[in-house]
């Protein structure tokens, strides 16, 4: 696919916020924070008004408003903007109906031996007889990524979905977790899977085993934490 996709945009946005909080001299500070700023602004441009979501991408003036699991990549961004600018009110509850309608939207239970997330709607990879989508482990662990997130996000500014996405995240990372459903031979994580529990592709993937122990660290962090308040 060609355009101007949702998640190239999250990337420079997380990118920029990032430079723009860093140690450097106050000029690329700027220019950075400049960038952020821009590219805050121009993700109204892939918002879907009448879905509630961002799209996948802008091709030829025209939005493609299929769920995207890359999508997700807009949590961190945000966290990471927030750092160096303001997170208004209307985009938190656009990311919360994001995400929302992202998890819900993609999530498969075919009744079988796995569950999890395709990569995006409709999407035609490798389906061999089946007709849905596959289940990618890499979609399911940013996923919990991405609830955990957008749930430190939404804590910070006080909302009240912020519990919803913390059990998101906690759910979604049970299933690539070590002895989850979506664990492969060797207890690794293959790339793919077919309905019937059949992986395909790499395995193992690093990419959902790196989103995974970053997620699994972050929730150990935070529990840790909060032991320690109580003593």
């Amino acid at each position: 696919m060609t355009g101007r996709f949702t998640h190239t945009a999250a990337t420079f946005l997380e990118a920029y916020a990032a430079i723009a909080r860093a140690p450097l001299e106050d000029g690329v500070t700027s220019r950075a924070r400049e960038g952020a700023r821009a590219v805050f602004e121009g993700l109204d441009a892939l918002w879907v008004p009448d879905r509630d979501r961002y799209a996948l991408r802008l091709e030829g003036g025209e939005l493609d408003d299929r769920l995207d699991g890359s999508t997700l990549a807009l949590a961190a961004a945000h966290r990471e903007y927030a750092a160096v600018d303001d997170v208004d009110d209307q985009r938190l509850e656009r990311l919360v109906s994001h995400l929302e309608a992202t998890i819900e939207g993609l999530y498969r239970d075919p009744e079988g031996p796995i569950e999890g997330l395709a990569r995006f709607e409709d999407d035609p990879w490798r389906r061999g007889d089946q007709e849905a989508p596959k289940i990618w482990t890499v979609t399911t662990a940013w996923g919990a990524h991405a609830a955990l997130e957008l749930r430190e996000l939404l804590a910070a500014a006080g909302h009240d979905a912020a519990p919803t996405f913390d059990a998101r995240a906690r759910a979604l990372l049970e299933l690539v977790a070590p002895g989850g459903p979506l664990r492969g031979d060797g207890d690794y994580l293959p790339e793919q899977f077919f309905d019937d529990g059949t992986p395909d592709s790499a395995t193992p993937l690093g990419w959902p085993h790196a989103i995974r122990l970053a997620t699994a660290t972050a929730l150990e962090t935070e529990s840790q934490g909060r032991a320690i308040e109580r003593k």
